[in-house]
């Protein structure tokens, strides 16, 4: 058997002109959709380490992403794993840290631990630059950019076309991941 390889890890790093409360506030915010991960929300029995999630969409029909939350340091950190449900690959880790400037909030998405060459290691460079980019503009203008409003019109026109792999009763939250 041949021993995977790992992809470098990633960093996606921006300044966002807002206090860290408020950055930590909208990354966490499980009561409605959030537009920078692609119009889905958190779903979670509680947002602690140890607890399973899945990121939800649809009207909760569809799930894109499961894991658990491995660490929780509010307002400063959010590490969790992270698998694709369309896909095969095994799951990596995700962190999120936030870091108070004299000029608002750093804010850095941090990939690692995603198989070289794996159809994760692309989705998650092209989304990680997609959610960082439209986290800033929806905490500093109230929504996210114009391509990206044009791309979740463009998934919700499409959204019966979801592939019933990520339908939500396949991805239950009690069921280990």
């Amino acid at each position: 058997m041949q021993e995977k390889k790992y992809a470098d890890k990633a960093i996606y790093k921006v300044l966002i002109e807002a206090p860290i409360e408020t950055v930590w506030s909208e990354l966490v915010n499980t009561h409605s959709p959030r537009p920078f991960f692609w119009n889905s929300s958190w779903d979670a029995k509680a947002m602690a380490t140890g607890n399973a999630y899945r990121m939800v969409s649809n009207g909760g029909k569809t799930v894109a992403v499961i894991g658990d939350i491995l660490e929780m340091d509010p307002p400063h950190r959010l590490v969790h794993s992270f698998r694709l449900t369309a896909l095969d690959d095994p799951a990596s880790k995700v962190t999120y840290t936030l870091k108070e400037t004299a000029a608002g909030t750093e804010f850095c998405l941090i990939t690692e631990n995603i198989v070289a060459g794996s159809k994760s290691e692309k989705s998650m460079a092209d989304g990680s630059k997609f959610i960082v980019e439209n986290f800033k503009a929806y905490i500093e203008t109230g929504k996210v950019t114009f391509g990206a409003r044009i791309m979740l019109a463009t998934f919700s026109i499409m959204s019966p076309f979801t592939p019933r792999s990520m339908s939500a009763d396949k991805w239950p939250l009690d069921k280990k991941q």
